[in-house]
């Protein structure tokens, strides 16, 4: 059902693979989420989904914090890796500016409009994300739309018509050797359509950045699978690899890629063909996503990135003085986080 040819307006299962990775971790640390954390790789903590065709980037974000043991209490925010979105906009002005509306999100996009249905208050927070993952989907924002996203765009230029451009901060800083008496200089001025991205933000704010998708486009269009040769003569999809941030603190990054089909997880045993078809009859009928497989504990809320959640597997599991250890385990239960062993189907 995966491999085969989608008909119009029906909904088929989409397998995405999703992967958490810590670049600087520790021995210890890799040692810790390989003992206690059940990473396989002792460096990721990884999940495997079916999701509905339709499903829309805003959506699998509730799918996400679901996934990985999230409580949805930070900023999120979906983009491409750096070298496509460089690719696309041309790294200017007026090539981001051309797709703001159809790919990217508006410059005023606010928070009021990104999280028009956060309107979790109380109760089971597992119960709200499966009402808030689970279709029919719709999206009740309002500056995506295009029009609203264009007319937005449109305030942004005439607003700064002619803008002074600054000089880059590296370049200050190479310039000044950290001198706290020289200012940063004014290169000259031009209309801020003119400009490339770099200038633009070094001479005024986009408090959102650039670089944020559409939350309102569906994952399915957006993302090619891994073998799939993309048509540069077509925009959708975009991409092969989709980039989630979650917490611009903690700074969760997760890597999503989409594949055709299973045949990797069934040959390498980690289903079979029947669990396979059970999760394909829930994704279509159900309209739900599903977690086929998982390497990797729940993460959890505020606890430093993976690096720390690594540290804080030790202090529970390995920690010498017990009152710090009894304080850990509390501390993250009260985010959510259970060392309970959870099936897939209970993933989400």
């Amino acid at each position: 059902m995966i491999s085969g040819i989608k008909p119009k307006h029906k909904i088929t299962p989409v397998r995405l693979h999703l992967e958490i990775k810590g670049e600087y971790l520790t021995n210890y640390q890799k040692r810790m989420l390989k003992r206690y954390g059940e990473s396989s790789t002792r460096e990721s903590i990884t999940r495997d989904i079916l999701i509905p065709s339709d499903m829309p980037l805003h959506n699998l974000h509730y799918a996400i914090q679901k996934l990985f043991g999230w409580q949805n209490s930070h900023l999120r925010s979906f983009y491409l890796p750096e070298e496509r979105y460089q690719e696309l906009t041309g790294g200017t002005v007026k090539g981001w500016s051309d797709l703001v509306g159809v790919l990217f999100q508006p410059p005023s996009e606010a928070e009021h409009d990104i999280f028009w249905d956060d309107d979790y208050q109380r109760g089971n927070i597992n119960t709200w994300l499966k009402k808030k993952y689970a279709g029919p989907y719709f999206y009740g924002g309002i500056l995506e739309h295009p029009d609203a996203a264009r007319r937005d765009m449109k305030r942004l230029l005439d607003r700064f018509n002619m803008v002074e451009v600054i000089e880059s901060f590296s370049d200050y800083w190479e310039r000044s050797k950290g001198d706290d008496d020289e200012e940063m200089r004014v290169l000259r001025r031009a209309p801020l359509i003119e400009l490339t991205l770099e200038e633009m933000n070094s001479s005024i704010m986009i408090e959102g950045g650039t670089e944020s998708l559409l939350e309102r486009l569906e994952v399915d269009k957006i993302i090619a699978a891994q073998d799939e040769v993309m048509d540069s003569k077509n925009l959708f999809p975009v991409t092969k690899e989709l980039i989630y941030n979650y917490d611009f603190g903690d700074n969760w990054i997760i890597k999503i890629t989409k594949y055709k089909d299973c045949e990797d997880l069934i040959r390498d045993n980690l289903i079979d063909r029947d669990e396979l078809e059970e999760a394909e009859d829930t994704v279509v009928n159900k309209h739900k996503p599903v977690c086929l497989n998982k390497d990797g504990i729940s993460v959890l809320d505020d606890v430093g990135g993976l690096s720390g959640f690594a540290d804080l597997l030790g202090v529970i599991y390995e920690g010498e003085d017990k009152e710090e250890k009894a304080n850990a385990r509390a501390w993250a239960q009260s985010l959510g986080w259970s060392a309970k062993k959870m099936s897939n189907k209970m993933m989400i």
